[in-house]
């Protein structure tokens, strides 16, 4: 036997074990190849900020399935979003003809419209498959704001309600897949070594640059929803048609952004320059962790706080990749080999 049939091999008797149907065991299993992450524990899962452990637990399901047939991060946040406004993240029972017909489950799906029987849509897994299923047939999804991807599936009588869950569906999405080692919105790259979720506890520290922090981050979660309700998408360059608000849409763009400089914004070297080295216990909300190489191989996160007091990981915001804007888990100091070194920028 080779090592991926015994991989999933395991992934098969665990996802029997927690009760799943073989037609549900194999559909999983066809997914993108070694890259593909472990099958999430989603018995116990740790809340996350106003989402309890049944809730993330159901976010966690839809983020697996969602990887395992190879949906790039934007259709998770989509689904995400979706079963937040469908059903709380909620495995509901079916609630009878005077609650919107034959609704059933997380997504809310109706065996009358075809969905599947009740049975099978009595299970996330299931339901979170026939989402993505449909979601993969709509052309040019990938491109369209949350709110109308989202519709093109559900086909709801209230299409604009989808769009509030953007900022939670990111944030679940990025925990979630974090947690199971699957990079956010990169899924050609396997990282090894990603933390745990955040605690709900968790909190900006108190301290003297609390209220500058609070702003930095405040300014910083704008970018999330802000190219029509997406995060704003990446991008290197110094033509100014190509900016948005008038700052580069690259990490060191952003992170000016965030720290309220004027635009077009420092680069990494500059902010490096505009910073002072600290050690890793002296982070706070609105510090930032910078590599300042040169010819656009540095990067630049900024601080939120740290998931436990391990302190292996942190909250960030960053802009990178094809994914654009992240709120996410970072394990410290960054993912794979990657080298940054914590700064406090002296306004």
């Amino acid at each position: 036997m080779t090592m991926k049939a015994a991989i999933g091999l395991v992934i098969a008797v665990l996802l029997g074990c927690i009760g799943l149907p073989m037609v549900l065991i194999s559909a999983v299993l066809g997914g993108p190849g070694d890259c593909a992450p472990a099958i999430p524990n989603t018995s116990d899962q740790p809340s996350v900020g106003r989402w309890d452990t049944e809730q993330v637990s159901i976010a966690a399901t839809i983020v697996y399935v969602g990887a395992a047939k190879g949906v790039p991060y934007w259709g998770w946040v989509v689904a995400l979003a979706t079963a937040m406004q469908e059903s709380q993240l909620r495995n509901l029972p079916h609630l009878g003809e005077s609650n919107d017909h034959d609704s059933i489950g997380v997504f809310q799906q109706r065996p009358s419209q075809g969905w599947g029987t009740p049975a099978q849509l009595a299970h996330p897994v299931y339901q979170a498959e026939r989402f993505y299923d449909k979601l993969l047939t709509i052309p040019g999804w990938e491109d369209m704001p949350l709110t109308q991807a989202a519709q093109a599936v559900q086909v709801s009588a209230y299409p604009s309600a989808y769009a509030k869950w953007t900022s939670d569906a990111s944030l679940l999405a990025d925990a979630v897949g974090s947690a199971y080692g699957w990079t956010p919105g990169d899924p050609e790259r396997c990282v090894s070594t990603c933390p745990q979720m955040p605690p709900s506890s968790g909190s900006l520290r108190p301290d003297s640059g609390c209220v500058a922090g609070i702003s930095v981050l405040a300014r910083a979660a704008t970018w999330l929803t802000a190219w029509n309700g997406r995060p704003v998408p990446y991008l290197s360059s110094g033509d100014p048609s190509t900016w948005f608000q008038g700052y580069r849409r690259d990490c060191s763009g952003y992170a000016s952004m965030a720290l309220g400089l004027p635009g077009p914004g420092l680069n990494t070297a500059g902010l490096a320059a505009r910073s002072t080295p600290i050690p890793k216990a002296a982070l706070v909300a609105g510090d930032l962790l910078i590599n300042s190489a040169p010819d656009g191989e540095g990067h630049v996160v900024v601080f939120e706080r740290w998931t436990d007091q391990t302190m292996t990981a942190y909250v960030g915001y960053e802009q990178a990749g094809r994914g654009g804007t992240y709120h996410r888990v970072i394990p410290y100091p960054y993912f794979g080999s990657y080298q940054m070194t914590p700064y406090q920028f002296r306004s």
